[in-house]
């Protein structure tokens, strides 16, 4: 379930650099479906090109919080908060791969609740995933470095030569073969609003795991290997 959510926030925040940086906070909420039996709001905060996002999950009935942090003075790290031991692990971005077979189509223009919407269709390495941008939105700050921002800078190019610039509205995801999506992002919030700086800090109390997470390297990973990482990091967090 982690693993999702950390693919999916980070393909959104890919698509904000559809358009020109605004400097100002902003608060926004998305409701993710199609991840389980309920829905997932998804929260996101954004100050000073610091982004913070919040995903309420049951799990078996327990509901917990996984906070994420995506800091200008960590570039390339993610900080990833467990709620329920007040732990927080390093989530390390060295990826080197690229996009291969990138292509946007541009469907038409819709509405998506109160946003008039631009509808684009996109493919890369095997996947595909629908998006609905909107002029209507500031675009929002945040920190991407390294691979990942010439990975943007490449997609920002093919989707400003086709007209799409805004912010995403809509994006739903279809697994190879599948003819409906599987997973669904939709705005339901957004605020332009002061944000208290402490929403960007480690909370008081919570410990750093020794075990970081790299996870570029867990796509080569063998099962096997996966299983004993995973174990590894809960052993650990049971010692603190």
């Amino acid at each position: 379930m982690k693993a999702s959510i950390l693919f999916l926030t980070s393909l959104l925040f890919l698509s904000f650099f559809a358009h020109t940086t605004f400097a100002g906070d902003v608060y926004a909420e998305y409701k993710m479906t199609g991840v389980g039996n309920k829905p997932i709001l998804t929260k996101m905060y954004s100050k000073n090109g610091d982004l913070r996002t919040e995903a309420d999950i049951d799990m078996g009935g327990q509901k917990m919080t996984t906070t994420t942090l995506m800091l200008k003075s960590k570039p390339n790290i993610t900080l990833v908060f467990n709620s329920m031991n007040k732990t927080y692990t390093e989530v390390k971005n060295t990826a080197t791969t690229t996009i291969k077979d990138f292509d946007i189509k541009v469907i038409g223009t819709e509405k998506v609740g109160n946003y008039n919407c631009t509808h684009v269709k996109m493919s890369s390495n095997g996947q595909s995933w629908d998006m609905w941008y909107t002029k209507d939105l500031p675009t929002i700050n945040f920190p991407v470095s390294g691979q990942n921002a010439a990975i943007t800078q490449k997609m920002i190019a093919q989707l400003k030569s086709k007209g799409i610039t805004g912010m995403p509205v809509k994006i739903s995801f279809v697994k190879p073969g599948a003819k409906s999506a599987g997973m669904t992002m939709l705005l339901t919030k957004f605020e332009q609003k002061s944000l208290n700086a402490s929403l960007f800090t480690i909370p008081a109390g919570y410990k750093k795991n020794s075990v970081s997470f790299d996870a570029e390297k867990m796509k080569t990973m063998t099962p096997q290997q996966k299983k004993e990482m995973i174990m590894k990091m809960m052993k650990e967090q049971m010692k603190q």
